[in-house]
């Protein structure tokens, strides 16, 4: 195993957490690619070191509650060769993420022993895998894919200027007291975790049912756009593929949570702010996410009237409406400050046994597909694992089809259902 250093002197000597960062605790972000030729490894040290003069903490250590020291101690890359493995035996891996991985171990990043990222390439005997880990507290999606693919094209164009990032910026809330935060919370009615819901979440995390996950689906790109067209003359707003496929899967839920007429659902979207929020910059580093909540979406709605409410929602936030988006994120920051057991939407909805809450992250446009170290683009980008609910994944067939992929109890009620095809079969019109 190596460890890859920078190649030139950093300029910042801590690279600070936002509280959007902070709020990441524990978790590790996995993501693993497949190719089906061998990987350049020698090349990829070389390049990566030079983009670590633009991400010196990748090669740090915490060595405080302020962030991480810049000291650029290392970043362990792994190059490992397994001519007795082919493509076809990793993806029939139950462990994709850690068997062709190198272990991050969060106990140590977090008492300054490694560096909060960890990278292994297998050169297989038909091809590589890629296998990165980082810890959340670093990154959000966005900005690891970013990172990749700034790494990916170094080892294509030898001539790309790299500059430090400095972190001018943070997400800076207006902070307020502890007990107007607290008070503004609950006339806004976010969702107080009290010490029942506590060990509901505590137990729930510990479950098999956390962790339950079905065979994805794989919806045509062709499909999509005519059910956008369709959603577009019903409504008569302008329906994006996040709003109408969040309403296809969230009426599939209902129709597995058998209708009653009373239950009420909402639906979760992770959604970027960076370029939105305040004067945060298009290609922040770090966190910058916040969970767009609907109002309450009825049983009786069909996928067009839920796309529409879902869409209306999202506009009004990322477009910041009167401030909606900043003022929203700024609560969120005072209620993390503050350690206040807030959150915006439904968590015991979500983990459900008969979910009513549904938390969407749609990676669409992630760079996924475009991580080209020189020998070719991955044929396969297995998502990352975090825990989403449904997960939009892009499919490179330049059609514009996805595959979801479901988590919890939803895929649990899937499989049990004997699976959802003929469901979605009749809600699309496939």
């Amino acid at each position: 195993m190596k460890k890859i250093i920078s190649n030139k002197e950093t300029i910042i000597k801590t690279w600070k957490f936002s509280l959007l960062d902070m709020a990441c605790g524990d978790m590790i972000i996995k993501a693993v690619w497949i190719y089906n030729k061998k990987l350049d490894a020698e090349l990829m040290a070389e390049r990566l070191s030079v983009l670590l003069g633009k991400y010196p903490f990748l090669a740090g250590r915490l060595k405080s509650a302020d962030g991480i020291s810049c000291i650029n101690d290392g970043l362990p890359f792994d190059v490992v060769e397994r001519q007795d493995v082919v493509i076809k035996d990793v993806l029939k891996s139950q462990h994709v993420y850690d068997d062709f991985s190198l272990r991050l171990d969060i106990k140590d990043f977090k008492t300054g022993k490694c560096a909060p990222v960890t990278i292994r390439v297998t050169n297989l005997r038909d091809g590589a895998v890629l296998a990165v880990q980082m810890a959340h507290i670093c990154m959000d999606g966005r900005s690891l894919y970013n990172f990749l693919y700034e790494w990916s094209l170094l080892c294509r164009v030898k001539h790309v200027e790299i500059q430090q990032e400095t972190q001018l910026e943070l997400p800076k809330p207006d902070f307020m007291s502890k007990s107007q935060a607290a008070a503004i919370l609950e006339k806004r009615k976010w969702t107080k975790l009290g010490l029942g819901s506590l060990l509901k979440m505590a137990f729930y995390g510990m479950s098999p049912n956390s962790k339950a996950s079905c065979t994805p689906l794989l919806i045509n790109g062709d499909k999509i756009g005519q059910l956008k067209a369709i959603a577009c003359r019903e409504t008569g707003i302008r329906i994006g593929t996040n709003a109408i496929l969040s309403a296809v899967v969230l009426k599939t839920n209902m129709i597995l949570n058998g209708f009653n007429g009373r239950k009420e659902y909402s639906v979760v979207t992770v959604a970027d702010i960076r370029g939105r929020y305040k004067n945060l910059c298009a290609d922040f580093v770090g966190n910058a996410v916040y969970n767009i909540v609907t109002d309450s979406l009825k049983e009786c709605y069909d996928i067009f009237e839920l796309a529409k409410l879902i869409q209306m929602n999202v506009t009004e936030y990322l477009e910041n409406h009167d401030g909606k988006l900043d003022e929203s994120v700024d609560l969120n920051m005072n209620a993390i400050k503050w350690r206040l057991p807030y959150v915006g939407f439904d968590l015991s909805g979500m983990n459900s046994k008969t979910p009513t809450t549904l938390y969407v992250n749609d990676l669409r446009e992630m760079p996924v597909y475009d991580l080209d170290f020189g020998s070719g683009r991955p044929v396969i980008a297995i998502p990352n694992d975090l825990p989403d609910m449904v997960k939009i994944w892009p499919v490179n067939d330049g059609k514009g089809s996805v595959m979801l992929f479901f988590r919890g109890y939803l895929a649990k009620n899937i499989v049990e259902s004997g699976g959802v095809e003929e469901i979605f079969q009749q809600l699309i019109g496939a």
